[in-house]
This record gives C-alpha cells, sequence and structure tokens, in this order.
C-alpha cells in the first residue's frame, strides 16, 4: 500500500507522497490550533491522503531544540527534568517528547506543539511523531564512510549542527541564531573543535539562508578550503521522509 508522510514546520504541515516526494495537497498554514482548524486537517488529510488509498507512514515535526543524551544516563520519567536543566524551561503550548537514536543507545528529547501531539494520537493513534532532527541524525549515521564531516541543518531560529570524526559522531548541538553571519560564527568555532583538516560540510536550509550563506562563506579565506554541498528543505525533507 502506498505511503504519506505529514511534515510539520511549526507553522504549516506539508502533505507527501513517501515514493515520490511530491506533494499530495498545497500545505495547510496554522497560526493557532482550534475546533475548525481540527476540522480542516481532518479534511484535508481524508481527501489527499486517505480517499487516494494512502496510509499516512509518519508525522514528523521541526523543533527549534534538541538534545542527544546517552540511554545510561537517561531516565524517561525525568524527561522534562532533563529538558529544564538544559533549556530552563519548557515553550508555552509545548509539551517534551523523546525519539531513540538506536545506533547510538541515545534518545534526544524536544519540544513538539502540543496539538501536533494530541491530534495525531486522538485520530490516528497507530502513526508515529518523530522528529525531523532525530530522523535526519539517523539518516547521517546511516551514510557511514560517505557522510560528511560536519552537517548543518537551519531552521527559523536555531540550527543542528552536527559533527563526525573518523566517521564516528563526535558532537551533536541545537543552537539559537539571529543572523547567517551567527551561523558562520559558530561554524568556525565548531570546525576548531574538530580539530582535522579542511572538513567536509553539508548545510540545509530554505533557499534564502542557503543563498546569504553561500555568499557569506565566499568572503571568508579560511573557509575557501572547505568541501561545502548546500541543499533546501525540500532536499532535506526528502532525505528523512
Amino acid at each position: 500500500m502506498s505511503e504519506a508522510t505529514l511534515f510539520y514546520n511549526e507553522k504549516s504541515v506539508l502533505f507527501f507522497d513517501r515514493k515520490t516526494n511530491q506533494e499530495l495537497s498545497e500545505s495547510y498554514e496554522i497560526n493557532s490550533f482550534n475546533t475548525f482548524v481540527s476540522n480542516r486537517l481532518s479534511n484535508i488529510i481524508q481527501s489527499s491522503i486517505i480517499d487516494k488509498g494512502l496510509v499516512i507512514r509518519s508525522v514528523i515535526s521541526d523543533s527549534a531544540d534538541g538534545l542527544l543524551i546517552p540511554n545510561d544516563l537517561y531516565n524517561p520519567d525525568k524527561r522534562e527534568d532533563f529538558y529544564i536543566l538544559n533549556y530552563s524551561e519548557i515553550p508555552s503550548g509545548k509539551i517534551i517528547c523523546e525519539n531513540h537514536i538506536n545506533a547510538l543507545n541515545a534518545t534526544i528529547i524536544y519540544s513538539c506543539k502540543k496539538w501536533v501531539y494530541d491530534f495525531f494520537n486522538s485520530n490516528y493513534p497507530e502513526v508515529p511523531i518523530l522528529n525531523s532532527s532525530s530522523e535526519y541524525l539517523n539518516h547521517a549515521l546511516s551514510e557511514k564512510g560517505s557522510s560528511r564531516d560536519i552537517h548543518l541543518i537551519i531552521k527559523k531560529e536555531t540550527f543542528d549542527i552536527i559533527k563526525f570524526k573518523n566517521n564516528k559522531l563526535f558532537s551533536h548541538n541545537s543552537i539559537s541564531f539571529s543572523s547567517m553571519t551567527d551561523v558562520i560564527y559558530f561554524l568556525i568555532g565548531h570546525i576548531n573543535k574538530l580539530n582535522i583538516d579542511s572538513p567536509s560540510i553539508k548545510v540545509y536550509g530554505d533557499q534564502k539562508q542557503i543563498t546569504e550563506l553561500e555568499f557569506i562563506k565566499n568572503k571568508i579565506e579560511s573557509l575557501k578550503k572547505n568541501d561545502f554541498f548546500f541543499g533546501t528543505n525540500e532536499n532535506l525533507i526528502k532525505l528523512i521522509t
């Protein structure tokens, strides 16, 4: 049976055919959640997915945060405590969720819009709700020897930076930023921490972010020797759905 993936970027819900990666419907922007929005979203899923004979494989949600914890140190009963220890407080209207990274024997905890969790668990309880950061990390880990040394996933107000050294995960961080100059500044700092010659770098973001970041990095002499790959959010979604 054909499958669909829903992707929520904390602004809009996107609907994709998992095999072709084609959009099954126009994205549905959600500024606030109420009964009307719930009914409208249900109708779109019914007409664009279920009535076409597709089943929902997963719901993948972006988040502005993410904390990777080894399972030896993690207690799921203390999930909120782990989050607050690192982020001070739980964002309004959100709950703390988790996804397991089996290849690392670790867990990512992150904040998720409460309505996303409630809506899909009530209406489609068999559909897993996943996190885009954990799904990309799983993808990067599966690449093994072909993986880049540094991966940047640029979101609206934060970016994930994943570093590999000798084909093993070196670190995973979620960092706030206000400009592409900030991203470049942090990138240079993390290159220095990795301490390898000319690490290769893969970057995903929206087209405006990618264009600006590439313009800035071309002006910085120390980055001219690095091998960069730039991809759009559309390319990213195709990888993780």
